[in-house]
C-alpha cells in the first residue's frame, strides 16, 4: 500500500468519524484544511513539551486539565493524557483566525478566573467533582456564565473530542464496534452437538 493511499484511508476514516461523532462538530471540524493539519500533527515524546504556538505554557497546562475533565480516564487513557490540549493548539495555529484565537484564550481565562472568584482556587487545585460542576455550569451558561462563553465552551468541547477520536488511542480502542453492546451472553446451554434446521426439510 502506497504512503499517498494510506494517507486517504486515514483522511476517510476521520471524516467518518467526525459524521459520527453527531451535531456536536461544527461543518468547520470536517474541512480540508482541518483534517490536513490533524493527519500532520505529531504526538511529542512522554516527557516533551508541546511547543506551544496559540496558547501560553499556563494555557497549556490548564487546556491538559480540562481535556482530562471533558473525557476523563477510564480503561483508557484521558483526553489531556494523550496530548489532545497540544493537538488543540496546532489545529488553533493551522486552521483557525486570529478571533477564533482570542476566543479560545478568553473562554481558559474565564474557566481559570472564575474558578478562583467562586472556590478561592485554580482550576487545577479542585478535586475532580468540583472541576466537573464547574464546566457543568459553563456547559449551562449557569450564572456566572453568559451564552457567549458557553458556545465558546461548546466549540473547545468539540475540538477535544475531535483530537480525541481521531487519536490512535480514540480511534482503535474507544470506537470499537460491538454488534452486542455489553456483549452478547446466551441463555441455552449448548450441549456441544451441530443442530441443523433445514434437515427436516430433506
Amino acid at each position: 500500500m502506497t504512503a499517498e493511499h494510506t494517507n486517504q484511508s486515514r483522511r476517510r476514516f476521520l471524516q467518518g468519524v467526525l459524521i459520527s461523532l453527531g451535531a456536536g462538530l461544527s461543518q468547520g471540524f470536517i474541512g480540508e484544511n482541518a483534517l490536513a493539519a490533524a493527519l500532520s500533527y505529531r504526538i511529542t515524546p512522554d516527557g516533551e513539551p508541546h511547543q506551544a504556538k496559540v496558547l501560553s505554557d499556563e494555557q497549556l497546562k490548564l487546556l491538559k486539565r480540562v481535556c482530562n475533565t471533558i473525557i476523563p480516564a477510564t480503561e483508557t487513557p484521558g483526553a489531556g493524557d494523550i496530548g489532545v490540549h497540544g493537538f488543540i493548539d496546532h489545529q488553533l495555529y493551522h486552521c483557525y483566525d486570529l478571533n477564533a484565537h482570542t476566543r479560545m484564550r478568553a473562554i481558559l481565562s474565564v474557566i481559570e478566573t472564575s474558578s478562583l472568584r467562586i472556590y478561592g482556587h485554580s482550576f487545577e487545585q479542585l478535586n475532580g467533582e468540583k472541576q466537573v460542576v464547574h464546566l457543568t455550569r459553563l456547559e449551562t451558561a449557569a450564572r456566572p456564565f453568559t451564552e457567549q462563553q458557553r458556545a465558546d465552551f461548546k466549540q473547545l468541547k468539540g475540538l477535544v473530542c475531535f483530537g480525541y477520536y481521531t487519536s490512535e488511542t480514540g480511534a482503535s480502542k474507544e470506537l470499537v464496534y460491538q454488534a452486542y453492546p455489553g456483549g452478547f451472553k446466551g441463555q441455552v446451554a449448548y450441549s456441544g452437538q451441530p443442530g441443523y434446521g433445514s434437515l427436516a426439510y430433506y
